[in-house]
């Protein structure tokens, strides 16, 4: 049996879906989930905290942040406008293995493009850069930073990982490096 949850309108014209950017995730057991979930006019901490990811932009996009269920992968994006409780909600079914296959993908092209351009088998990539190269928003606090740090941790490419002033400092091993530069290898053996 398929089985999932969702929300059903009456006598709906059309689907109205508003494009949205998700600026941070508050990963929650199912527990605290459910409490979110059944008084979501409460005000919260993770949402007065995170006030200035919440916004529309001139695009007409919503940013917002997304409450995540760890265990069902069930989540709400939340846009608060300014309040410490999730004044706007739109509930995202099994959201939990887009965000995952999204954060793949983002280490996915993080480590090709290490391996492409390191010398010597050191990285750093700023969150800025990453945000701007890939358009996620990585910060050492929104969850986000935390699930891609564990995502790249994981890869056989990484030697090492750091998130540290706002950037991965990261060394590859250098069998997967595709541009080592010997001159500079052999001064590092020499040390």
């Amino acid at each position: 049996m398929l089985t999932t949850k969702a929300r059903f309108e009456r006598k709906l014209s059309a689907l109205e879906a508003q494009n949205c950017v998700i600026e941070a995730i508050e990963v929650m057991s199912n527990e605290d989930y459910e409490k979110f979930a059944n008084s979501l006019l409460t005000d919260r901490q993770f949402i007065a905290d995170r006030k200035e990811d919440m916004f529309t932009d001139s695009l007409g996009q919503i940013h917002c942040i997304l409450a995540l269920n760890e265990e069902s992968g069930d989540g709400v994006l939340i846009n608060s406008s300014g309040y410490d409780y999730a004044r706007y909600v739109s509930f995202t079914p099994n959201i939990k293995p887009y965000i995952k296959q999204q954060i793949e993908l983002l280490a996915d092209q993080i480590i090709k493009n290490a391996a492409e351009n390191t010398s010597n088998g050191s990285w750093i990539i700023d969150f800025e850069e990453i945000s701007e190269q890939y358009g996620i928003t990585i910060k050492e606090n929104n969850g986000i930073g935390s699930m891609l740090l564990s995502e790249l941790e994981s890869r056989k490419e990484m030697a090492g990982i750091v998130a540290d002033n706002g950037c991965f400092d990261m060394v590859l091993y250098l069998d997967y490096c595709n541009n080592l530069d010997e001159s500079s290898m052999e001064q590092n053996i020499k040390m």
